[in-house]
């Protein structure tokens, strides 16, 4: 048998749409044969073909990461799909490596996925950068604390998706971690969701607007029915996105959910530090579980952290060598500086002064994970003791990594 590892072409969709179905969704049909040559140009996927058989492949979206007030080339990657019986022979390790060069080369200096697999993943050096908190609760049982400034909800559509995208890009801007969103994203990824019966429906969307006439945050849900409890028939709201500028906005879109109270229960799953549970008067109706957060990768080093900015106003310099043996460009030791907004980093000769995996390093560079913790778990080897804050100081973010896109 002969394995060939390369790009899709145009003539691939249909073995594309077969695997990825038999893999994740069921059987393919001409609708998904159709999405992907709609939304999914072929040189985005690497496929292992076995005598000229699809058998394995990975996608990677193109996109950008938001940090610090900057933006940095990011991959969005998924799916990762091999047949039942072409898997554990090493093809997605395979794609996963020639995934990587070609990111390097397009200008992705960072990746991420979604995946229940971490301990795949992370042999390729993806590792988990960032958390959410996933809120239940029955909105009967809830009562804010604070009432809304004056204000009104317009509900919108998918012909308005560039009115929400205009306060998504305002509250997106300064943040770290929410993705660059293009129309189609808009239009099939956040206003429309899959049933359990494989159909796409839309999703509902209001836009709050202020007493000025200013649009300053948006909400977007669908009701989904819950397992049958006898005759009643549950059902809860499930929030795909809640994004507010002001205060105002926050309580607004809070007050507007809790109307909902014919639903068994609201689910929403928010950053790690959304003040939530404490603008209610009793915060132990909230139910609260840490949901999942993407796996991370820096992928080319030397260009991530060029384009990352650099929030503090020291000089700090260290050296750090990085072990990543599935992008060995990133192998060595690095002399890394922050100075007036930016960082650079440059090759160094030498000892270094702390020692790191690309895992470890992933969750640094999102802030997800302060260096001095990373040490003291042993995560992350010193030898010299003052580089610690020194990289605290260039790795700090001036909000926790949260996105509000899965991929």
């Amino acid at each position: 048998m002969s394995t060939e590892y390369r790009a899709l072409t145009a003539d691939d969709y249909e073995q594309a749409a077969y695997l990825e179905a038999t893999a994740f969704y069921g059987r393919s049909t001409p609708e998904r044969v159709e999405m992907l040559r709609q939304f999914f140009p072929p040189e985005w996927t690497v496929g292992a073909f076995a005598d000229g058989k699809l058998v394995a492949d990975v996608r990677a979206i193109p996109s950008a990461r938001r940090i610090n007030g900057g933006a940095i080339g990011f991959a969005a990657v998924g799916p990762v799909a091999c047949l039942p019986a072409y898997r554990r022979q090493g093809h997605v390790g395979r794609l996963l490596r020639l995934a990587l060069e070609r990111m390097r080369e397009h200008g992705q200096p960072l990746s991420g996925l979604y995946t229940p697999h971490d301990a795949l993943y992370a042999r390729y050096g993806w590792e988990r950068a960032e958390d959410r908190r996933h809120f239940q609760f029955r909105p009967k049982d809830v009562r804010l604390r604070l009432r809304a400034e004056p204000g009104s909800l317009e509900q919108a559509g998918p012909d308005d998706w560039q009115r929400l995208d205009a306060v998504y890009r305002a509250y997106a801007g300064p943040r770290n971690g929410p993705l660059l969103r293009v129309e189609p994203w808009w239009r099939e990824a956040v206003l429309r969701h899959w049933e359990d019966s494989g159909q796409r429906l839309p999703n509902e969307a209001f836009v709050w607007v202020d007493g000025a006439g200013r649009d300053q945050g948006y909400i977007v849900y669908h009701a989904a029915a819950m397992p049958r409890d006898g005759r009643f028939v549950p059902w809860e709201i499930q929030v795909r996105d809640f994004v507010s500028l002001t205060g105002g906005a926050y309580l607004g879109l809070w007050e507007h959910l809790l109307t909902h109270d014919l639903a068994t229960r609201i689910s929403v799953e928010l950053a790690r530090d959304d003040p939530f549970p404490n603008m209610v008067d009793d915060p132990w109706r909230i139910g609260e579980t840490r949901a999942e957060g993407a796996m991370l990768r820096v992928v080319d080093m030397e260009r991530a952290l060029a384009l990352r900015p650099y929030s503090g106003d020291g000089r700090p310099v260290f050296t750090m060598r990085i072990a990543d043996a599935s992008a060995p460009w990133n192998e060595g030791a690095w002399r890394v500086e922050a100075i007036e907004g930016r960082m650079t980093a440059s090759r160094a000769e030498g000892g270094a002064d702390v020692e790191l995996t690309a895992n470890t390093l992933a969750p640094i560079f999102t802030g997800y994970l302060r260096p001095e913790i990373a040490a003291g778990a042993g995560l992350l080897k010193v030898n010299r003791a003052e580089a610690l804050a020194e990289m605290a100081d260039a790795f700090a973010v001036s909000h926790g990594p949260f996105c509000n896109d899965t991929y």
